[in-house]
């Protein structure tokens, strides 16, 4: 059973979510902005802070559309080969764009006359170059700014094909959500307290996230066949849940229960698209939304070396200025880095992707 493989607006449109979601909580660190959260409401905060939770869904959401890519061309030749190529080259030409970028922004400056090389760090550019820093704890966050969330991703890439052709029926993919859950249950209890970087390292490496992207591969299986939940063992679900009261009682974040949250709304969606969560400007923030997860963490380096946020400062005096001028924080970031976006997915994710299939085309014909 598949899901049938056109270009659904609501996957989209909840990409569109995401990033939303994730800029929301990166506008604090404009300068100028940032005074605001502290005439927040707790409830405004805690809004604010959840942004965060974008990444979960962006995870829930790439998990779902591999498994539909792949299941559709699971009869390819060299079906995982072109799988690693697809998928390099769908993230690899903007990321590394954005390792130039804030080589200069962070490291050695705008200066291009007098560069010193050497204040580059070499070994935090290769890992990242390699999309492997995700599994050191002191380096997971440095180098480009988000940057975690792209090597755990691209770490999902590397097991996925694996989990594909194991995990068969609706029950193995419940068992595997339960098996990620134990083991990351297990990982933060022994790893906790162990290292100055580990605390800030546990939520977001990949064994933190692959309960995650299980929950995008269970809503595919869901969605690809009606009848798949009649078909799960009341056992297996009740251990499932039993594993995730587990997980977040000793888990250091609620987050994925929120991951389930955004696991039933894909369900719903594919049902049902309704308008709130599904429609044309969604889907055209959604379309371009790698570009602007990376460009939206350049434009706050660009608001900041120019000060563009200073004048704000002093105009924050009570909650509904802070709320005003965060606002105004939000919407100009979000603006000026969606038009960016746009013009960095023509002129390098687009053409990257197309090279990735030309390296296809031109290995299949070396038969």
């Amino acid at each position: 059973m598949q899901v049938e493989t056109k270009k659904y607006q609501y996957i989209d449109s909840l990409r569109g979510i995401a990033i939303l979601l994730v800029i929301l909580v990166h506008v604090q660190f404009i300068e100028g902005i940032t005074p605001s959260i502290s005439y927040f409401s707790p409830t405004a905060f805690q809004f604010m802070a959840n942004g965060h939770l974008g990444v979960n869904l962006f995870f829930v959401v790439s998990a779902f559309t591999l498994m539909m890519s792949h299941q559709r061309r699971q009869y390819e030749e060299h079906t995982n080969r072109n799988f690693f190529i697809r998928r390099f080259f769908r993230i690899a030409p903007m990321y590394y764009l954005a390792i130039v970028y804030f080589t200069f922004a962070y490291f050695i400056g705008f200066d291009f006359v007098n560069i010193d090389w050497g204040d580059i760090p070499k070994k935090e550019l290769i890992l990242n170059l390699l999309f492997i820093n995700g599994f050191f704890p002191e380096y997971i966050h440095h180098y480009v700014p988000g940057g975690w969330s792209i090597t755990v991703e691209f770490t999902f890439y590397a097991i996925f094909p694996f989990l594909f052709a194991k995990l068969k029926n609706i029950n193995q993919f419940v068992i595997f959500t339960l098996v990620t859950l134990l083991i990351s249950t297990i990982a933060n209890f022994l790893l906790r307290g162990t290292s100055a970087d580990i605390n800030n390292f546990l939520g977001y490496y990949i064994i933190a996230q692959l309960p995650v992207f299980s929950l995008g591969m269970l809503a595919y299986q869901l969605i690809a066949d009606k009848e798949a939940i009649m078909k799960i063992k009341l056992s297996s679900l009740s251990l499932l849940a039993v594993t995730i009261l587990i997980y977040c009682y000793t888990s250091i974040s609620y987050d994925f229960l929120y991951s389930i949250v955004f696991f039933l709304l894909l369900i719903i969606l594919s049902v049902k698209a309704y308008k709130l969560f599904s429609n044309k400007i969604l889907a055209s923030i959604g379309k371009v939304s790698f570009s602007l997860y990376l460009v939206h963490f350049a434009m706050m380096t660009v608001f900041n070396m120019f000060g563009c946020f200073k004048w704000v400062e002093g105009r924050i005096t009570d909650s509904l200025s802070a709320c005003l001028y965060f606002i105004l924080g939000y919407i100009c970031l979000f603006a000026v880095s969606f038009i960016i976006s746009n013009i960095t997915y023509r002129l390098i994710e687009v053409p990257g992707q197309n090279l990735g299939r030309k390296l296809i085309k031109k290995l299949d014909q070396q038969k």
